[in-house]
């Protein structure tokens, strides 16, 4: 993820904003009897997770079954780019194993186009396909261009009133929506009140994206880290912290997805992530074997 990435990290203030005054009323209050974490990455087909998290010698075909017996989620961005068939789908379903959650990303000649009603034919076709996961279809989400601002706040109402995908999250780039409350407003409480989500993205250079709004009990955060940078693990520590929070007053779900310049290190800092949150909230599940270089090193 390259939006808000910044090369300098001296200048940033990486402290959260205060919660929305809404929180209180999404979430209820009352802990939930089994919360659920989802923490992942967003690419199972990087080679530098051979000999790290795969089999030196694991094939691309692999890729798939491998990453989903080291994480419990993915930030499914190849949907994004290209809409696999029926029997890719299967194939994803049978190899992940139960408890396993799918986060597609909204295919981006819907979510990109000058006009999104003529592209919702095409959305609830891709949403038939996204079905085909069953119990491992986590919450789909649908990242808004740049360019998208609140002047198309009708024509967003609109879609996602037509649109059959009813467990969806949406990320909101454009400077606009964090200037004018009011439609932002209008949004969250549409999305409160259809069951659906705003994502909440963590990147170093769009701070005013750090909305801190929930509009339903699933969050959703989209996290830039950089390649674990020590500021990396001292944002996390405040998120923990703020998810505790959040779990204590009756939030139910939360995927939370690791970006990184360099993939390589998304395992460490998601298990990094994984820990913090058994420790602060009691939360556990499995982090990512990562294996030790075990190679001596080379003299000549």
């Amino acid at each position: 993820m390259d939006f808000g990435r910044i090369n300098s990290f001296a200048q940033v203030e990486y402290a959260l904003p205060a919660d929305h005054k809404s929180l209180a009323k999404v979430l209820g209050g009352a802990k939930a009897k089994d919360p659920k974490l989802y923490a992942g990455g967003v690419m199972w087909a990087d080679e530098g997770f051979k000999g790290l998290i795969y089999p030196e010698k694991a094939k691309a075909a692999d890729y798939v079954k491998y990453y989903a017996k080291q994480f419990n989620t993915i930030e499914l961005n190849a949907t994004h780019y290209r809409i696999p068939d029926a029997d890719t789908f299967k194939r994803w379903y049978d190899v992940a194993p139960a408890g396993f959650k799918f986060c597609p990303k909204v295919n981006q000649e819907i979510s990109h186009a000058g006009n999104l009603l003529p592209m919702l034919s095409f959305h609830n076709q891709c949403n038939d396909l996204f079905q085909l996961l069953r119990d491992k279809l986590g919450t789909c989400f649908m990242q808004l261009p740049p360019q998208f601002g609140t002047s198309r706040l009708n024509e967003l109402l609109e879609f996602l009133d037509h649109s059959d995908l009813r467990n969806l999250a949406i990320e909101l780039r454009h400077e606009s929506w964090y200037r004018q409350e009011a439609e932002l407003n209008q949004l969250c409480n549409y999305l409160y009140k259809n069951g659906m989500s705003l994502i909440i993205t963590d990147t170093p250079g769009r701070r005013d994206v750090l909305h801190m709004r929930l509009t339903d009990k699933t969050a959703m955060l989209r996290f830039n880290a950089n390649n674990d940078h020590p500021t990396d693990r001292t944002r996390m520590d405040e998120w923990v912290q703020r998810f505790k929070t959040w779990f204590d007053h009756g939030l139910e779900e939360l995927y939370f997805f690791m970006h990184s310049p360099d993939q390589r290190f998304m395992p460490q800092l998601v298990s990094y992530l994984i820990r913090q949150m058994q420790q602060v909230c009691g939360i556990s599940i499995a982090p990512p074997v990562i294996r030790q270089n075990t190679e001596p090193e080379t003299l000549f």
